[in-house]
């Protein structure tokens, strides 16, 4: 028998018994279980009463604590247990055991009656009237040859007696003292192997019984698929490492100082294909690997990149998609965001719905660009699965940078006409950093861009490897300049100074002046990395 109590404010309201089946507690007039309480929900909380016991499960967004902590999923009961709804509801849980009855009563010692009087038509038989009182013996021994009348004196008389006559003459009365003779020893051993073989085999048949629930049990939760991801993640394996490989879309990997195409990577389920500047891969997401995931990784070239605008070039890219399939559905392209730390490297995002292979597809497109070529990354899944799969697919790039593809990461200047002295701009760009002067970053930057700028015209490789060894020295620079900022930055909040806190920030929002810098972003809201 299980029984709730519901105290207000450690008053108790009401109490009840739950039968099995659901029951719902709230303030709702169709609750199981009615509450008044104004911080407790319509539906707040379900009671399960199963035969493996009663559960709780939380209904409302309100929540409820169980033992000091909120009450997640369906959790099993014991008895006294308490839950609190809102600020001043309490349900208290009384589960009492009904004490089994057993079916196995007293055993007792079974002595046979004596058997039934034969048929009175029987002619060795004659019934004769039982005597009225029981200590006149002589006046029973006198009647014992008697042959009774029948009809005579039976309104008087108690139930007459039998006498049974043997064959040989020789009459044997049966009194009630036979009938409730003692059991011999040959009797008592009979019975009591008859007790043990019921035992037996009652305990027998509970071993049974036991057996084939465990067996169903084990059936039933092997059976039992496991529960869902609400959110799927990267494939993992049977040693709890996830399952993931490299490609290399042409320009050396990030071992060898470029970018990698990250993929999950499962055995005979994942296929990789490339082509001139396409690689499509056809693989598996989620823990079990379960969902489809497809992702491809578009380049292109031109010297015209050089001279647009970074959301004018994706916008041109993603023009030339909808031309090979009509089938697309795009959303509003993001404004900029970061990969890595330091300088950063930025990229544009646009979430897309198409159709493919006689399916709906939902997945995200990935831009971003170095010098005169620009990167587009797909990654996509069914739609009816974007529920589950969007945040991974949104958060997670797919790409690995190399910490030197990172500092020597540059795009094209849409204001530089040409024709400029890479030699010239290489000279200043020396003396600037042999100054270490932060203020003329900014021009040194310029300068550089400008001369890779010149040196992808002309093709000239020494050119161009000498200007990125200048633009990493130059981001090197950078890096130490901007942490020692950021430690006197925090010095200066130690110590509650705040005008020299303003004035490190202030300081550093100057030098870093360009918004394709991850640290112009990061100044200007105030959060250090």
């Amino acid at each position: 028998m299980i029984r709730y109590l519901i105290y207000v404010d450690h008053e108790k309201t009401q109490e009840g018994e739950l039968s099995p089946g659901e029951h719902i507690a709230g303030r709702s007039h169709s609750a199981d279980i009615h509450l008044t309480e104004p911080d407790v929900s319509g539906k707040h909380l379900k009671l399960d009463v199963t035969p493996e016991g009663i559960f709780a499960e939380n209904l409302s967004s309100h929540g409820t604590i169980f033992q000091g902590s909120p009450l997640g999923s369906r959790r099993k009961m014991d008895d006294g247990d308490v839950l609190c709804l809102g600020k001043k509801v309490e349900i208290r849980l009384n589960i009492q055991e009904e004490s089994p009855t057993s079916g196995d009563e007293e055993k007792k010692t079974v002595i046979p009656a004596a058997p039934p009087p034969e048929d009175a038509d029987d002619p060795d038989k004659t019934a004769i009237p039982r005597q009225q009182a029981a200590g006149d013996a002589d006046s029973r021994s006198d009647d014992r040859n008697k042959t009774a009348i029948p009809g005579k004196d039976e309104e008087n008389s108690p139930e007459p007696q039998q006498i049974s006559t043997s064959g040989n003459g020789e009459e044997i009365q049966k009194t009630d003292v036979m009938r409730t003779r003692l059991a011999s020893l040959e009797e008592m051993n009979l019975l009591r192997n008859a007790d043990r073989k019921r035992s037996t085999g009652k305990l027998f048949k509970y071993i049974l019984g036991g057996i084939g629930a465990i067996a169903v049990l084990v059936l039933l939760y092997s059976l039992k698929s496991s529960p869902q991801e609400v959110n799927l993640t990267w494939p993992v394996g049977s040693d709890g490492y996830e399952l993931g490989a490299f490609t290399d879309p042409g320009s050396g990997g990030h071992k060898a100082g470029a970018f990698s195409l990250a993929y999950p990577s499962i055995k005979g389920k994942t296929r990789v294909e490339q082509k001139q500047g396409r690689i499509t891969i056809n693989t598996w997401f989620g823990k079990d690997a379960s969902v489809p995931l497809r992702i491809i990784f578009i380049q292109k070239q031109s010297i015209d990149f050089l001279y647009k605008e970074r959301k004018q070039v994706f916008s041109s890219m993603l023009s030339d998609l909808q031309k090979e399939n009509k089938r697309w559905n795009l959303a509003q392209i993001s404004d900029v965001f970061f990969i890595g730390s330091e300088n950063g490297l930025p990229c544009l995002s646009v979430e897309y719905r198409r159709e493919a292979d006689n399916e709906s597809w939902y997945g995200e497109i990935l831009f971003f660009r170095t010098g005169d070529q620009a990167y587009m990354r797909m990654a996509e899944t069914l739609v009816s699965e974007r529920a589950r799969g969007q945040n991974f697919i949104s958060n997670t790039p797919f790409l690995k940078f190399s910490t030197q593809y990172l500092q020597g990461h540059w795009e094209g200047n849409p204001d530089y006409k040409g024709g400029a002295d890479t030699s010239v701009m290489l000279d200043e760009v020396s003396k600037h950093l042999a100054k270490q002067a932060p203020f003329e970053w900014a021009r040194t930057y310029l300068l550089l861009q400008n001369t890779l700028m010149e040196s992808v015209k002309s093709r000239n490789q020494a050119l161009m490897q000498n200007a990125l060894t200048q633009l990493r020295r130059l981001r090197s620079m950078q890096t130490i300049w901007y942490n020692s900022q950021k430690i006197q930055y925090y010095e200066a909040n130690l110590k509650n100074d705040h005008q020299q806190e303003s004035a490190v920030l202030e300081l550093c929002k100057t030098v870093f002046s360009s918004p394709d810098d991850l640290r112009y972003f990061t100044l200007r809201r105030n959060v250090w990395e």
